[in-house]
């Protein structure tokens, strides 16, 4: 009687001398292979869960193996029946067949021990999945919250039969979507459960479409959760499954395949995430330059663009002619150019910096690369065209498929000139690079524009909530962050109405990321982050309220700055960083951050408020480092040294800042010619206001946008 058909009692009734050592040496040969699969099986599962089920093993043997079995030592025998035990047991959950996992018959009774998530009866495998009505209200939710902002893997009519989806995918997003509802301790479950199933596909040899785009859920659930390590390793094996399934190249997306543009969604979606939270440093990081658009400027001997690479998917939302780009895929191109930012701060913070004034820096390319991609955004698309601010908030509800990608546009287009411009970038910079001192047009351009886009960032912040637009995405709250940083460090200028708009605006960015705090524990390390910044920049310990602060200096923190910029946070700053992933050898040593945040710019104002017009300098007064000249007569070379010599160990520094920025309005009374006709009436005031006064921002630059 052959092994599978014959039953639990048939089978210990005949294991007899006769036929045993056939069984046992079987058992031996393929001891190695068994404990691979084991292996494989089990990856994802604790060392102590494993050996409670060997203890259980042991129970069994100890209470049903015949006591005739003694013609080998006892201890080698007990050895053999275990993987007896655990072969039998394997060859429930391995089936791989076609059907999903709680669909798995079981060809014995259940006499095996079940607490270990790999080795399931069929209705322990059931218990797995969620109920329906369960999967209805994640499907509900993800359209709500989730749905092309960022992530676009299925539409509604994919994931319409529950009962055909994948257990993994289910798991995976009511993992991701029951923060949004009041069963959000559930969803920590349901990872769990979408991390086993998806280890066990890829044990089994059985992964699809469904397992890569559970992955891309997990991953952004990850980094909602600020468990940034994890969300990294869950989009790095996406990608090597992508790879190994040959998704990066295009000839594999037939025009037959009824799955390819599903398949290029789940692609894009997973390179939207790699923009955003992938990791900027280290070797086997990925590198930015393989995702260049084919119409982005040329650098260096290699192609801009692999001609192999899959095209993007169709989305016609909101276009007006077939061959424009619908606003998905245009939020694409801009999140490559985001991702170059973030790259570019990762360098600043590593002191890789060249002067942004030439023409082969990374501040040029990535400026060069930014005018080009919104140069071939559509018109249908643009600020002016589709006018956001005129919409109902019916409308916005009904077709929140369009709006959702256009508000990441709209923030990311603000957010990359706001960070390439930042002051505190060329303030530390300057520390390490002595030309980045040397007062310039390129200081007062790029502290013009900083605040501009940062301005607009507040406008847009305005706008989404006076539309009650549900937002779910961190990139929201950590670009709110970033412009809050800008608006904190002009909260000293000595213009009163630009020290009183500065608050205000550092106020609305902080109200605007609370909102994300109860579903983003990453957007709630960020508050904590910019809440330590605030007090420490005020110099107390207490929480304050910033809107009536009229600071003559403040002082930022250069440890929590960086935090802020690189999103470099986790969901408790005392928890490891790789926690829930790694063994504790593989964990590296946390290092004491908070001892350095007291490293600080004290930032002044400037003594005089008003501003003289002095053709003398060419118009090149900017911010530059403070500090005492020497007594003794030097020559150039001589003074420059002299300067960083003085700069304190402790890295703080003070800068004073000019007025020519915030000076009298009337300065810039011609400033609103750059833009279109201004549609509202003039300020009742004797002089013109400056742009970022009053009403006369929205009709200024970038608005056609």
């Amino acid at each position: 009687m052959s092994r599978s058909s014959m039953s639990p009692t048939e089978e210990n009734n005949n294991t007899t001398s006769n036929n045993i050592s056939p069984r046992l040496s079987d058992l031996q040969v393929g001891k190695h292979t068994l404990r691979c699969r084991v292996y494989h099986s089990c990856t994802d599962l604790r060392e102590e869960r494993l050996a409670h089920l060997e203890e259980k093993l042991d129970f069994l043997l100890n209470g049903s193996l015949p006591t005739s079995q003694q013609k080998q030592n006892q201890h080698h025998q007990q050895n053999h029946h275990q993987q007896q035990q655990l072969d039998s047991a394997l060859e429930e959950t391995t089936d791989t067949s076609e059907k999903s996992y709680s669909g798995v018959r079981n060809t014995r009774e259940h006499s095996y021990p079940t607490s270990h998530p790999s080795v399931k009866s069929e209705s322990e495998n059931s218990s797995l999945r969620p109920s329906h009505s369960d999967i209805a209200v994640g499907i509900a939710l993800y359209f709500e919250y989730c749905h092309r902002q960022p992530i676009w893997c299925f539409e509604r009519d994919e994931v319409r039969d529950f009962g055909s989806m994948h257990d993994e995918l289910a798991c995976s997003i009511l993992a991701l979507t029951l923060r949004f509802s009041e069963n959000g301790d559930q969803a920590k479950l349901y990872a769990n459960n979408a991390k086993s199933l998806i280890m066990l596909r890829i044990a089994n040899g059985t992964v699809d479409l469904a397992t890569l785009e559970s992955l891309c859920l997990l991953s952004y659930s990850s980094f909602i959760d600020g468990n940034v390590h994890l969300g990294q390793f869950h989009l790095g094996l996406a990608h090597q499954l992508c790879r190994s399934a040959m998704l990066d190249v295009e000839s594999v997306y037939g025009m037959e395949d009824p799955m390819s543009d599903r398949k290029k969604r789940l692609f894009w979606s997973l390179q939207m995430l790699e923009q955003s939270y992938g990791r900027q440093e280290g070797l086997l990081s990925v590198p930015t330059e393989i995702w260049r658009p084919a119409y982005s400027t040329t650098r260096g001997p290699m192609p801009d663009h692999d001609p192999r690479a899959p095209t993007l998917p169709r989305d016609d939302l909101g276009c007006q002619h077939q061959n424009e780009p619908g606003i998905w895929n245009t939020s694409v191109h801009l999140g490559w150019v985001w991702s170059q930012v973030r790259k570019y701060v990762s360098d600043c913070a590593h002191n890789n910096i060249k002067e942004p004034w030439r023409h082969d820096s990374m501040y040029a390319k990535v400026l060069a690369d930014f005018m080009e991609t919104e140069n071939r955004i559509p018109m249908c698309h643009r600020y002016d065209t589709v006018k956001f601010y005129e919409r109902k908030v019916e409308d916005l509800k009904m077709h929140r498929d369009y709006w959702a990608p256009w508000l990441k546009e709209q923030f990311t287009y603000h957010v990359i000139p706001t960070v390439l411009n930042h002051p505190f970038l060329y303030i530390v910079g300057a520390q390490h690079n002595p030309n980045l001192a040397i007062p310039n047009t390129f200081w007062r351009r790029s502290s013009e524009l900083a605040l501009l886009h940062s301005t607009w960032i507040v406008r847009m912040i305005d706008m989404v909530v006076d539309k009650q637009v549900p937002l779910a995405d961190p990139f929201f709250g950590h670009v709110a962050a970033i412009a809050a940083t800008v608006h904190l460090y002009y909260c000293c200028a000595a213009a009163a109405r630009l020290k009183h708009k500065s608050n205000t605006d550092f106020a609305k960015c902080r109200r605007f990321l609370k909102n994300f705090l109860p579903t983003s524990a990453a957007c709630r390390a960020l508050d904590r982050n910019l809440d330590k910044m605030t007090r420490i920049a005020a110099g107390t310990s207490d929480s304050m309220d910033v809107e009536d602060w009229m600071p003559s200096k403040i002082y930022l923190s250069v440890p929590l700055m960086w935090k802020i910029l690189q999103f470099n946070t986790f969901a408790d700053s005392h928890e490891l960083p790789t926690a829930g992933l790694l063994n504790q050898s593989l964990v590296p040593n946390p290092t004491n951050e908070d001892a350095n945040e007291n490293i600080t710019l004290e930032i002044i104002v400037a003594s005089a408020p008003e501003i003289t017009i002095n053709t003398a300098d060419g118009g090149q007064e900017a911010p530059t480092l403070s500090y005492k000249a020497p007594l003794s007569s030097q020559g150039p070379d001589s003074a420059r040294d002299t300067v960083y010599d003085e700069v304190p160990v402790d890295d703080n520094l003070t800068l004073c800042t000019t007025p020519w920025l915030y000076a009298d309005s009337s300065q810039f009374v011609n400033i609103a010619d750059m833009g279109c006709d201004d549609p509202q009436p003039a300020l009742s005031e004797s002089r013109g206001p400056a742009w970022w006064e009053g009403e006369n921002f929205s009709n200024i630059m970038f608005n056609h946008f």
